[in-house]
């Protein structure tokens, strides 16, 4: 054990010299991404995502949907296995985007709504991109295609249900429903309406913080990587093994983070349900942000991350599917300095890269399992 805590010790020592030769020796990039990491926070994740924030932590805290969460109650233990009271969570974990979900979540686990199994579950499907990223962002600014937009949207809200229904019908079955029922908790004093607006701005706030902060990090670690040639090296590797030269130039910004990975669809011309991909895993970034939001849940990392491998692929199907249906309209959409980009599928290779990286990422921490640390 003792020299288990050593290499521990050693390995972040090694890991804050390493950042600080960085910083030191390319203080041109790791400005450049700051800055970057900045506009895009302040250009779309603040504006878009801040109001949502506040808002579903004052739907949560005041009670404001009550009435329509007994009234959908019947339609959410049926199709869920889960209380009436998840219902605004499934909701505005679609409308909010990525952490809108989990911030509903742990306001719920806090007021002792929902047990932590409950909570668990609902974090295997309310991590949905929201239209504002989707449409606005990918669709009519990246793409120049509102429709394709809206067609990448539909097809995440889609693999959510699905593995919502799934991740329920499997309680249901195996778990006797034990977990139906929310956990006995001291009701709390209701506090006035002042206060609930005071403390939901306050929530949104800090979890905007904190996501700027991730954003701005991650942008320029990104910026860092791709300078010294580790992503060249990385996409030379998995072509070397069979993989499409273009999805393995695609696969490392997509893991990282959702904003670059998207670009990268971009950059190489890849096929509209690469975007899905992309958005249904949701990056490295935007799942530090949950695991931080929900510090205070007993939370299954491994099990978080390999939903979202699975909601990433159900995502990438479904567009597949939609595009083949309606295949007139979308065509051709604006991609990569005006190339076309392709709705066809790019190589099973190149799939299969991405299914086995992922995999062996979420194996990597199942020793993680358990309660996050705060």
């Amino acid at each position: 054990m003792k020299v288990l805590s050593y290499l521990k010790k050693a390995a972040l020592v090694s890991a804050v010299a390493g950042i600080v030769a960085v910083l030191t020796l390319m203080p041109a990039d790791c400005a450049g991404g700051v800055k970057k990491g900045l506009e895009y926070s302040c250009r779309i994740i603040i504006p878009s995502l801040f109001p949502y924030m506040a808002l579903s932590s004052f739907i949560i805290r005041s009670g404001a949907m009550d009435d329509i969460s007994e009234l959908l109650s019947p339609v959410t233990k049926a199709l869920f296995n889960l209380p009436g009271c998840c219902t605004p969570c499934i909701l505005l974990s679609m409308a909010g985007g990525f952490p809108v979900g989990a911030k509903c979540t742990a306001v719920l686990y806090e007021k002792g709504k929902i047990s932590s199994s409950q909570a668990q579950r609902l974090m295997c499907f309310c991590v949905c991109p929201g239209p504002a990223f989707l449409i606005t962002g990918v669709g009519a600014v990246m793409l120049g295609n509102t429709a394709a937009g809206a067609v990448i949207y539909l097809a995440q809200v889609i693999s959510c249900f699905i593995v919502g229904i799934a991740a329920g019908l499997f309680a249901r079955l195996f778990r006797k429903g034990k977990e139906i029922e929310a956990p006995s908790a001291e009701k709390a004093p209701q506090k006035s309406l002042v206060s609930n607006i005071v403390l939901s701005v306050s929530d949104g706030a800090y979890s905007i913080i904190g996501m700027t902060a991730m954003i701005v990090i991650f942008t320029m670690a990104e910026t860092v990587i791709r300078s010294s040639g580790i992503y060249d090296m990385a996409a030379q590797l998995l072509i070397s093994v069979g993989a499409d030269g273009r999805f393995a130039s695609f696969l490392m910004p997509a893991f990282m983070e959702v904003t670059g990975g998207c670009q990268a669809v971009i950059d190489n011309s890849l096929p509209l349900w690469c975007f899905s991909l992309c958005t249904g895993f949701g990056g490295l970034c935007v799942h530090m942000q949950i695991f931080d939001i929900l510090g205070k849940l007993p939370f299954r990392r491994g099990q978080f991350m390999l939903f979202r491998l699975i909601s990433a692929i159900l995502s990438a199907a479904m567009t597949y599917i939609i595009c083949m249906v309606f295949r007139p309209a979308l065509m051709v959409f604006a991609a990569g300095g005006g190339a076309e980009g392709q709705i066809s599928s790019v190589s099973i290779a190149g799939s299969i890269a991405l299914t086995v990286m992922s995999a062996l990422f979420v194996l990597s921490m199942h020793k993680a399992d358990g309660k996050l640390k705060t």
